[in-house]
């Protein structure tokens, strides 16, 4: 079988580094190698990844010097030394169930066009599990994506080679890592999701990426909460950084789409609604919370 790179991009995390690269090790698949850039780490999370790799030649340490200022950029970084025919992101908290190389393999090693293939997660405080999914959106198209203001989570991405040569030549401005592969995967290629829980996605105050709403009081707080605008700023930049990059690549259908998207927070109230039904903008399969936003918050 193919080799699938592993991308783990490290800063400042000695405490978490450790359970993270064992569940690595633990993995039913076993053809990987695990390259890991750090962005300038201050504590010891080099000195224990040095232990570490003492035990597995797969673990390759890219030691360059060159710091990255940011996840987002790291990850990108650390793509461009991807070799393998498959590449995944890693975070350098969480803990990886067993079969989570392999079932994301299966999926997506069938398919001969650029693709890439996500699953879902628990969320994790160290101590406890939640009983409830991540509850990741799925999504299928450019309608059910725009809106979102994130990517899929990024150390849940699997994706080809295919995929991958589409993604090297970057857009001006890249709001975050998961979030560019997610637009690629939607728009030039099939974006699967499997639909199980395959690691354990840890929150705590020092998220490199940022925590995420997990539970269902959570998620209801976050939809009325005024102070977070339907469109986020930085992810319109970066849709539209996208869109400018690529557009040559775009069916006509996907520009109109893309254009009615961008042209969305100049509208009057009755114009977004327009818009939102005639080019079914959704969130999670569903275009009412769209239009029920529109009653609560600020379009950007």
């Amino acid at each position: 079988m193919e080799k699938i790179d592993i991308l783990l991009a490290t800063y400042n995390g000695e405490k978490y580094i450790e359970a993270q690269i064992y569940s690595i090790l633990a993995q039913t698949l076993t053809n990987w190698q695990l390259i890991i850039h750090d962005d300038g780490s201050t504590d010891g999370t080099i000195e224990k990844i040095r232990e570490i790799q003492k035990l597995d030649n797969r673990i390759l340490i890219v030691e360059d010097n060159i710091i990255c200022g940011g996840a987002a950029n790291n990850f990108l970084y650390l793509l461009k030394s991807a070799t393998s025919d498959y590449v995944i992101f890693c975070d350098q908290d969480d803990v990886w169930f067993e079969s989570k190389l392999q079932v994301l393999y299966d999926s997506i090693q069938s398919e001969p066009e650029a693709a890439a293939v996500y699953c879902n997660a628990y969320g994790y405080n160290g101590t406890h599990i939640t009983s409830n999914q991540v509850s990741l959106f799925e999504r299928d198209s450019l309608s059910n994506s725009l809106f979102l203001n994130s990517g899929v989570q990024g150390c849940s991405l699997l994706f080809n080679r295919a995929l991958i040569d589409m993604l090297l030549d970057f857009p001006s401005f890249i709001v975050m890592h998961d979030h560019y592969i997610t637009m690629a995967a939607i728009s030039f290629g099939k974006l699967k999701y499997i639909d199980l829980s395959l690691m354990l996605y840890r929150q705590h105050d020092q998220n490199v990426t940022g925590n995420i709403a997990v539970s269902f009081s959570d998620r209801i707080r976050s939809f009325f909460n005024r102070a977070n605008p339907i469109i986020d700023r930085k992810h319109y930049e970066a849709n539209k950084s996208f869109y400018n990059k690529f557009k040559d690549k775009f069916t006509l259908q996907q520009q109109e789409i893309f254009r009615a998207y961008l042209q969305f927070p100049e509208l009057s109230f009755v114009q977004k609604v327009s818009t939102l039904l005639k080019y079914n903008f959704r969130m999670g399969n569903n275009r009412w919370i769209l239009v029920l936003k529109l009653l609560f918050k600020k379009t950007i």
